[in-house]
C-alpha cells in the first residue's frame, strides 16, 4: 500500500523535476532530504497521455529511478483499472493546502503521512 504522499508547494511541479524527485529520495536508501525512499510516483499531466472528458488530463507513472514505466506495466495498470468497482476516502481527513510551507505534513491514517 501507500504510506506517504509528497505533493510540491502549490502542487505544481515539471515531469522532469518529477524524475529527479523519485531518484532523489532511493539513492541514499532513506532519501535525500530525510523523508523517505519513493518506490515510484504517479504524475498527473495535461501533456502526454491524453484522457478524461475533454481529453486534457492523463496519467503517468515513473518508476523507482524516475523513469517512465514500461508499456507492459502501463498496459497491465490500465487493465487493472477497468476492474475498480469502488474506492475508499478517509473519512473526516484535513484539506491539504497546497500553497502551505515546505515540510508540512498532514497526518491521514496512524500510519500514513502527506
Amino acid at each position: 500500500g501507500i504510506a506517504n504522499i509528497w505533493i510540491p508547494q502549490g502542487g505544481i511541479m515539471s515531469t522532469p523535476a518529477v524524475s529527479a524527485v523519485i531518484r532523489r529520495r532511493t539513492e541514499s536508501g532513506d532519501g535525500e532530504d530525510g523523508q523517505g525512499i519513493a518506490q515510484g510516483g504517479i504524475v498527473l499531466t495535461a501533456s502526454h497521455n491524453p484522457g478524461g472528458p475533454g481529453e486534457d488530463f492523463g496519467i503517468k507513472y515513473n518508476e523507482g529511478l524516475g523513469q517512465p514505466a514500461d508499456e507492459k506495466f502501463t498496459e497491465t495498470l490500465y487493465k487493472k483499472t477497468l476492474e475498480i468497482s469502488s474506492y475508499k476516502t478517509v473519512a473526516d481527513s484535513p484539506d491539504i493546502d497546497l500553497n502551505a510551507p515546505v515540510g508540512t505534513k498532514y497526518q491521514l491514517t496512524p500510519t500514513s503521512a502527506v
